[in-house]
């Protein structure tokens, strides 16, 4: 009997491993079948996103505006009283193709949905509305927030891909509340959300076959950028680094002076958490590039930085440095530049993972991948460079913003030297950079680590 007992525990521990390997192969092929589905959706759609090119063949000097979802909603209910809205699938009926989301510090991940979801609107010659959540939504689903309301929608509502932009949206997307607002069906990822009563946040729409899933951007979430803020100790976050000179979007206090040795770009490109798995692919780049080169008679605008974790100050800087000038061309420090200049576990976001989330503005029309420190009288010859704007993150332009505002991130920052745009102020090209908003990369770093 014992050996009976023995045998058949082998026989089932051996049906385990071979169920173990068949849910491995399945899962591969489940991957293999997204990626397929994605390339087949973007040939597709490719007549549709050809001509929305063709539209959009310049940058814009604008971000979206918001709706208030109340708003909408009551917009909605009157026109379909009065007979304006067609059925859905109706001939003549534009699509409304709806993705939400928290889009908290808004990451490549949260772009890379955004834009999949623009693609299968493009696919049906419909629009996507874009739906954000508040801060009271999100506390009650998720947890706190580290991006305040204003903070995300700044983000949002500059990204390239939105047609329509929605505030105060629930976090469950409900078969009522898509009729709500007039969308024919929502996408999201390959993950699922769940609401907090332990429900599926899509689980209505799964089953109404009203909701299209993409595929989940791999290496990078909100969840993951937390744990390399978490990497950044209160003493690490405003350690003085003094033995290089960039400003680069630093979130420490430095006196510098010198640039970078050829050794400080060592481990270029890799993130210094030594946390982000995400795999960027020119395949993948290609995909939020823009396509535009500057036309003759344009004037092109430089402005450069670290971008480090994208936020509202980056963004109402770019968009008044692209109201200068025809064509905005963003000049992206590496990583091992970054590294040196800020500190151990600097940058939190790898040198790809910044340029995919510039590459989703609206306002930016190319990016310069790792971009000399100095700017130089060959980088303003050879872009044809006829304005060169401060950086948004140089200590000079945190400083004016931060003596304004005690919430901006800490104390000011040191100015540094030596002066990395005199060229073009020589040349009679350079600006100052205006900032409209007080967000700071120092503040984000600071509420993720009290989180």
């Amino acid at each position: 009997a014992a050996a009976f007992s023995m045998s058949s525990l082998e026989a089932l521990l051996e049906r385990h491993k071979e169920l173990d390997a068949e849910a491995e192969r399945v899962i591969r092929e489940r991957d293999d079948l997204l990626v397929r589905i994605e390339v087949e959706r973007e040939r597709q759609a490719g007549g549709a996103a050809a001509k929305r090119a063709r539209r959009e063949s310049s940058s814009s000097c604008e971000p979206i505006k918001h709706l208030l979802c109340s708003d909408v909603q009551a917009d909605v209910a009157a026109r379909r009283a009065a007979g304006k809205i067609l059925p859905f699938g109706a001939p003549g009926r534009q699509p409304r193709v709806y993705v939400d989301g928290c889009f908290d510090m808004m990451h490549s991940g949260h772009f890379n949905a955004v834009r999949q979801a623009k693609l299968l609107a493009d696919q049906v010659g419909g629009l996507l509305v874009v739906g954000v959540h508040s801060d009271e939504e999100i506390l009650r689903n998720k947890g706190p927030a580290v991006t305040k309301n204003d903070e995300r929608l700044a983000v949002v509502s500059a990204v390239k891909w939105v047609d329509e932009l929605i505030f105060e949206t629930p976090y469950t997307a409900s078969l009522s509340f898509l009729d709500s607002i007039d969308a024919d069906f929502c996408v999201h990822g390959d993950d699922t959300s769940i609401n907090a009563d332990g429900t599926d946040a899509y689980g209505e729409a799964k089953k109404a076959g009203r909701i299209k899933i993409v595929k989940r951007t791999e290496g990078v979430s909100t969840t993951d950028i937390v744990g390399r803020l978490l990497m950044l100790t209160r003493s690490a976050h405003a350690q003085p680094v003094d033995d290089i000179a960039p400003s680069v979007g630093c979130c420490v206090s430095s006196t510098v002076t010198q640039e970078p040795s050829e050794a400080g770009y060592v481990g270029a490109n890799v993130s210094s958490t030594g946390v982000s798995q995400f795999l960027p692919t020119t395949w993948r780049l290609r995909q939020f590039s823009s396509g535009r080169a500057p036309q003759p008679g344009q004037r092109v605008v430089y402005t450069d930085g670290a971008f480090d974790i994208l936020h509202a100050g980056h963004v109402g800087a770019l968009f008044a440095a692209r109201r200068k000038g025809d064509f905005l061309l963003v000049g992206l420090h590496d990583d091992a530049t970054v590294s040196k200049a800020c500190g151990q576990n600097h940058p939190i976001m790898s040198l790809h993972e910044r340029a995919m989330s510039l590459l989703s503005l609206g306002c930016v029309d190319d990016v310069i991948l790792g971009a000399p420190y100095r700017v130089s009288s060959d980088l303003i010859c050879t872009m044809n460079i006829s304005t060169v704007v401060r950086s948004p993150d140089d200590p000079a332009a945190i400083n004016a913003i931060s003596s304004t505002n005690t919430n901006a991130g800490g104390a000011p920052l040191s100015t540094l030297s030596p002066d990395r745009w005199a060229k073009a102020k020589e040349l009679g090209l350079f600006q100052e950079c205006e900032i409209n908003h007080p967000m700071t990369l120092r503040a984000i770093v600071q509420r993720g680590i009290e989180r």
